[in-house]
């Protein structure tokens, strides 16, 4: 049965198309000439068919509109949806400009993806980044059936997502010992604390600038992570957004206790040292307050004023904070320490997160492979079976040693 007809207008001349929507809602709309009414009854019937359709008041929605909704209408924090209209501004809004949503293709999503490739000359791993963001907002018009399809699918990406993974892991710096030491010496003094914060404890820059007196137990060795400064407030000029301090931290609900995370002898000390020299501030007992000690600490503060002084002071290898939770989450898997509670520690919501990017930092796991096997095919030594190695064993200890390559192998290259 055809899923649109056209009849002729009962009020006048002209033609009247009818079709059944994908809620299977009758609708209509007029035409004065057969060929147009014709036109619009076998594109409404192919998308139909195809899937594609989309109602005529969602039509001509244009993507950046659709973006804008899909980022504010949600219920996420202020700095997400800054987040999305940062990139909205510089990645969407320029290229598709009063496109709209009825008339985007698949090929106008590809072309968009070659556009921040050969134009805006973004990295692979950013390009993946937008192009998510992008087809979730699309997917999101689906769900809420303001969208037949979502032309983003199908699209090829620069790059494979495992091969852009390996990419960002290469560049992955982790700190010398010594090239943290130097960092610290060259902060403010009032500040350096948090530099030993974040390495030996894993602390992202947020969650140290928020740290309060009743996180640290220093007698149960543990630091509780359960707080973080956020600047999604907004503020009158608008130049700078608000800042509170945020009783929850990434990937938690409000409602949860967050992490809690080791904390070590030497980092316990620098912290009582810095209680003894700087103490509190506020209700709160807050550790590091602004500069004049009359509330929270700003990034740009943190960035401007006290880490970009202190990179070229220090002349350390890395830029960014994170290279700092590197050294961390790095310290802890070379030593054995379990990937899943590196993985808690952190604060990643799950443990595939931590091996993606930190597995490959365990330079000693092949050496402690090898000596763990070896241990487990070692000959009994308990008195009942002394002198009684197994058949296996024997056959071993009779190989001679490796003491190079044996140029009678035909496998030796």
């Amino acid at each position: 049965m055809a899923r649109a007809w056209i009849n002729p207008r009962s009020d006048g001349p002209g033609y009247t198309v009818y079709w059944y929507d994908a809620n299977q809602k009758q609708r209509q709309r007029s035409f004065k000439k057969k060929v147009d009414a014709e036109k619009f009854r076998a594109k409404t019937e192919r998308d139909l068919d195809t899937g594609v359709y989309i109602e005529a008041e969602h039509a001509g929605e244009t993507i950046t509109r659709l973006f804008a909704r899909w980022a504010t209408t949600r219920g996420l924090e202020n700095s997400s949806v800054r987040q999305y209209r940062s990139m909205l501004n510089q990645a969407i809004a320029p290229y598709f400009k009063a496109k709209t949503i009825g008339a985007l293709r698949q090929t106008d999503v590809q072309a968009w993806v070659l556009w921040m490739k050969d134009t805006k000359r973004y990295a692979p791993q950013t390009i993946q980044t937008r192009f998510g963001y992008l087809s979730s907002a699309l997917q999101w018009a689906v769900v809420n059936q303001e969208l037949g399809r979502n032309p983003a699918k199908g699209v090829k990406l620069p790059g494979r997502r495992a091969n852009v993974r390996r990419i960002a892991k290469r560049k992955i710096i982790v700190p010398s010992l010594a090239e943290i030491d130097a960092l610290a010496a060259a902060f403010d003094p009032r500040y350096a604390a948090m530099v030993w914060l974040m390495a030996g404890c894993g602390l992202r820059i947020g969650e140290v600038m928020g740290l309060c007196r009743d996180q640290i137990d220093f007698r149960k060795q543990i630091l509780h992570v359960d707080r973080q400064i956020t600047e999604d407030g907004e503020t009158a000029s608008g130049k700078n957004a608000g800042l509170r301090l945020k009783r929850y931290t990434k990937h938690r609900d409000e409602d949860t206790p967050g992490r809690d995370v080791p904390l070590p002898a030497i980092v316990a000390r620098i912290l009582r040292a810095h209680l003894r020299e700087y103490g509190t501030y506020g209700l709160d007992q807050l550790l590091f307050p602004n500069s004049t000690r009359t509330g929270l600490i700003y990034q740009y503060f943190f960035r401007n004023q006290l880490w970009l002084p202190a990179l070229k002071s220090a002349r350390v290898s890395f830029i960014k904070t994170h290279a700092l939770r590197h050294f961390f989450a790095s310290s802890l898997l070379s030593r054995g320490v379990p990937i899943t509670d590196v993985s808690v520690w952190l604060g990643h919501s799950n443990v595939e997160i931590t091996y993606a990017y930190y597995g490959h930092l365990m330079p000693d796991a092949p050496e402690r492979g090898r000596a763990a096997i070896d241990l487990a095919m070692q000959p009994p030594t308990d008195p009942e079976n002394a002198g009684l190695p197994s058949e296996a064993s024997e056959r071993v200890a009779d190989l001679p040693l490796d003491e190079g390559t044996d140029p009678q192998d035909p496998l030796a290259a």
